[in-house]
């Protein structure tokens, strides 16, 4: 793996090992409960722009597949839910995503990362492309956290901590 795709991975790589934290113990029903008094997203439709978004870069990164996060979650408001898939659909879909981004991503070497191709947000470079996106996939996490906190599950702080407490004894 390059030194670019495996720096790039600890971001990413966060992520695969957090969302199954999120979702290990969350109902359907509170999966889809929407944030910001019903107005904002619910985890669910978290989730699902998540992996439209992981389908996004490793379409960047020359790999493309069939999108169907697309239509509900990538610029789409947020629902009531009702249609979303269920909690254990997106933590199967999270498992083969991870795999096959990681995959993706070790097939680049430094140079592919370096060519310029200009990004929505001033990036020049598709490393800078990935990065952004690896920024977007943290501020939604520490948004699930907030949305877990706020229907009374632990966040994922607390989940690692507890993890790494239980490894401990």
């Amino acid at each position: 793996m390059s030194n670019t795709a495996e720096t790039l991975m600890g971001t990413f790589g966060m992520t695969d090992y957090l969302i199954p934290m999120v979702l290990e113990d969350l109902t359907d029903v509170d999966a889809r409960k929407r944030a910001r008094g019903d107005e904002g997203p619910s985890i669910a439709w978290t989730v699902g722009h998540l992996l439209h978004y992981r389908l996004h870069v490793m379409k960047l990164l020359g790999v493309e597949r069939d999108n169907p996060w697309a239509e509900r979650f990538a610029s789409a408001d947020a629902t009531d839910g009702k249609d979303y898939p269920s909690v254990a659909e997106l933590q199967a879909a999270w498992d083969v995503m991870a795999a096959d981004f990681a995959e993706v991503m070790a097939s680049k070497n430094d140079a592919d990362f370096a060519r310029i191709a200009d990004g929505a947000h001033e990036e020049r470079s598709l490393r800078d492309q990935v990065v952004f996106f690896g920024w977007h996939e943290g501020y939604h996490m520490g948004a699930l956290g907030a949305q877990l906190k706020q229907l009374g599950y632990m966040g994922p702080a607390e989940k690692v901590m507890a993890a790494r407490r239980a490894k401990a004894e």
